[in-house]
């Protein structure tokens, strides 16, 4: 096994996050003109990869302390986005599920983050733009391997 790829692969991980975090992904550009802050979009985001599932596992999943998903799930159970209903296998377990008007939300929001990226990756020229679709399907077969 190679050691010095092992060894270089961590920092530029973290080196990759950092540009896409500042050139592509912003996440303060992406929720520019929302309702929603940045850790609520992240709830909502989130939920819609996994449909239902307890507070408390989300707030795990998403390293958000459990006094701080309080406040969060009320403001999108206002907002119209999260259903909250005990679970009917153990009735001390909140669980949380989107909404219609959430999956509309998040149509609407990939719609505006893709066009967003497509605007920022078209002054690329096409060899770069082949390059980078091989490697960031490259990249997620890769990363999904990972547990």
């Amino acid at each position: 096994m190679n050691n010095d790829a092992i060894n270089n692969i961590p920092e530029n991980l973290l080196d990759l996050l950092l540009l896409i975090h500042n050139k592509l992904l912003n996440p303060n550009e992406m929720v520019k003109g929302s309702i929603i802050p940045p850790s609520h979009m992240k709830v909502i985001f989130y939920l819609s990869k996994k449909k239902t599932m307890s507070v408390s596992n989300v707030a795990k999943c998403l390293d958000i302390s459990k006094p701080n998903m309080t406040p969060i799930i009320d403001k999108l159970i206002n907002e119209g986005f999260v259903h909250r209903y005990t679970d009917p296998n153990d009735r001390r377990k909140i669980n949380i599920e989107l909404t219609e008007k959430a999956y509309s939300f998040i149509e609407d929001k990939k719609s505006e983050m893709k066009s967003i990226l497509i605007e920022k990756i078209s002054f690329l020229h096409e060899n770069d733009i082949l390059k980078l679709h091989s490697i960031i399907n490259d990249m997620t077969e890769i990363l999904s391997k990972l547990e």
